[in-house]
């Protein structure tokens, strides 16, 4: 029996509430090969960031960016905690702003989850760059600024790839030809960002030779007669800085999916966050959501499994080993402990901190992977693009219906198998005709 005319028998719930494509972004960031990514460029990042502090900046210095904290802690991780209590600027993984109210920036973070946590945590040179007292700690955190642009235009633009492959047309890549794409694409999805602070800085100039003229008292009078236009250079400074601030994961995702340059990138980063920045904003709530569920889930497992192996050892273990291998100081008790167990020991904690970092970088698999779901939504929103439509790189699997080949022999068509040029015959062979 048909349905009558006008009757409803599927919704499509995709072109009701087109955000919901925000859940296979977060679909992606949960992907083992994603968070091998993102815990790769992490440590590689940290790495970068210690060598500076030991080489430029003071190694004792208690805000030395190098030392902080992880994008995020684990609840169940008993990291070390570099930074003391009484230090000057917070840790990335506890704090959005750096010298206002910490309590709202708290806050601030808290609702945006694991987004804003990665956020903040690859932000953390440029702003304290901003406050830097003297020159060498400028320079390092500069040096620090410039590390981590070269590292995420790399593993970033690799999680973008593997994400605008995925979420437009359901199509998964391995990570080394996520890294060989990003890899090609690397001078556009690192010159996006360093263009737009090469702009902040020619338009800063103006305004430190303003500086200089207030040095002499007729010059200031002068400034202040003229201050208006000193304080619309400085909005022009603030319009680019909040731009590069929320459209750098937007520069990324842009060449990620139009594979264009870097000019490209950044203009269509712009304008997307000013021509629709209260869609921008709810997206991004949205995806904070998100987030905090997806952080959630990865804990749990994580968290989970840890437990269980523990609990499991420790049966056949007995309490006391367990405990040696699991909770006791190695710093303590060293005549008691032979080399053997000693080295043990270091190698359980070794795979198990290994095991929780997984959970640690699930922020910046987010952020990166978030940031293409966003920047469809809005370029669906601005230009009436399809979601679907993403560039292809050569040898990237393509969407689409397999081609058809007819049989020479029976002369039914069939799935067209890849052939290597020694293989294919000659396009002016006849085709035997079908008995």
């Amino acid at each position: 029996m048909s349905n009558p005319p006008g009757t409803i028998t599927s919704v499509r719930w995709s072109s009701l509430f087109p955000w919901l494509l925000l859940v296979r972004a977060a679909r992606v960031s949960l992907m083992f090969r994603v968070l091998a990514l993102a815990l790769a460029g992490l440590l590689i990042t940290q790495a970068g960031w210690r060598l500076v502090d030991g080489l430029i900046l003071n190694d004792a210095e208690p805000n030395a960016i190098g030392r902080a904290n992880w994008p995020v802690e684990f609840p169940n991780v008993a990291l070390p905690q570099p930074l003391p209590a009484s230090a000057t600027f917070p840790s990335p993984a506890g704090h959005v702003a750096m010298a206002t109210n910490q309590g709202l920036s708290f806050q601030f973070e808290t609702i945006g989850g694991p987004l804003v946590h990665a956020w903040s945590w690859t932000t953390e040179p440029f702003r304290r760059m901003l406050l830097a007292d003297g020159f060498w700690r400028w320079f390092g955190l500069l040096l620090d600024s410039a590390w981590t642009i070269v590292v995420w235009a790399l593993f970033g633009g690799a999680i973008a790839r593997i994400a605008a492959l995925y979420i437009a047309h359901g199509e998964t890549i391995g990570p080394v030809v996520a890294l060989k794409s990003a890899a090609r694409r690397w001078p556009s999805f690192a010159g996006a960002p360093v263009i737009a602070i090469i702009a902040l800085v020619l338009l800063a100039i103006p305004l430190m030779l303003a500086g200089l003229m207030a040095r002499a008292s007729f010059l200031a009078l002068l400034l202040g007669l003229i201050w208006f236009v000193v304080l619309l250079g400085a909005l022009l400074i603030a319009l680019v800085g909040i731009g590069l601030a929320l459209g750098w994961p937007l520069m990324a995702a842009s060449v990620a999916v139009e594979r264009t340059d870097a000019f490209d990138g950044i203009s269509r980063a712009y304008a997307y966050v000013y021509q629709r920045p209260l869609h921008a904003f709810l997206f991004v709530v949205f995806a904070g959501l998100l987030g905090l569920l997806g952080q959630a889930a990865v804990n749990v497992v994580v968290g989970t499994t840890l437990d269980a192996t523990h609990w499991a050892v420790a049966l056949g273990a007995g309490h006391d080993r367990a405990f040696d291998l699991f909770e006791r100081s190695l710093d303590v008790d060293r005549d008691q402990w032979s080399s053997l167990t000693r080295t043990a020991a270091r190698l359980v904690r070794f795979w198990d901190a290994g095991f929780e970092a997984i959970a640690l970088a699930f922020p910046l698999a987010y952020l990166w992977s978030t940031a293409v779901g966003v920047y469809l939504l809005l370029r669906r929103h601005i230009d009436a693009t399809d979601v679907s439509e993403v560039k292809f790189d050569e040898g990237e699997p393509r969407p689409g219906l397999p081609s058809l080949a007819t049989d020479i022999r029976t002369g039914v068509p069939q799935v067209a198998e890849p052939k290597t040029p020694a293989q294919t015959p000659p396009s002016s062979a006849p085709i035997p005709p079908a008995p």
